[in-house]
């Protein structure tokens, strides 16, 4: 038995996808000025759309750049808090983000790698961190991202390892102790003694 796609078989499968995309924005829209149990509804909605979805990296990435891009005030939060539920999920995701930002940036531009921007990151960080996966394995993602040149990103890497708390996490605050940059080594001291 052969399988074929013919091109009406494609241009379906773009609609779909182009209607799915369509949705989860319209949701996702409604979920940044939404408040109390609105908000909650929204939430465990894009969350059923990420979960199921076959194109739910592609839409991972729309969530994160819609939020990044909002005015709404809450937009960064809005995305930690769905992105977050995923757990191995969104761990996966970010693993193969970063890989894919380094491979594409290193060889041309060595200092150009943490791409789109320091908020991408922020969000994606924060979600792993929060997320419900094997603490050993998050920071092995996160400390990735350690040596970061933008002072956000490196922000993000120190929330993130203080929202896993673990041994692991502890250690790598530790060696941000003495960063060059001030803000930084005492924004770990600070994370260091809200753990202990």
């Amino acid at each position: 038995m052969t399988f074929s796609i013919n091109e009406t078989d494609l241009d379906a499968f773009a609609t779909d996808a182009s209607t799915e995309a369509f949705r989860f924005r319209s949701i996702l829209s409604r979920l940044l000025t939404a408040k109390g149990d609105d908000r909650k509804k929204l939430r465990k909605t894009l969350f059923e759309y990420l979960r199921f979805s076959p194109r739910s990296d592609d839409l991972i990435n729309t969530l994160i750049t819609d939020c990044v891009e909002s005015k709404a005030q809450s937009r960064l939060d809005c995305a930690i808090d769905v992105l977050n539920q995923l757990g191995p999920r969104i761990l996966r995701y970010a693993q193969e983000f970063l890989f894919n930002d380094i491979k594409c940036w290193d060889k041309r531009y060595p200092n150009r790698a943490y791409e789109p921007n320091d908020e991408y990151w922020y969000v994606l960080l924060r979600s792993v961190g929060q997320s419900h996966s094997v603490p050993f394995d998050k920071v092995q993602v996160i400390r990735m991202c350690r040596t970061a040149e933008s002072r956000h990103i490196v922000e993000a890497v120190l929330e993130s390892l203080g929202d896993i708390g673990t041994t692991d996490a502890i250690i790598e605050i530790k060696k941000l102790i003495k960063h060059e940059d001030p803000f930084i080594s005492s924004l770990a001291a600070e994370i260091l003694e809200n753990l202990q």
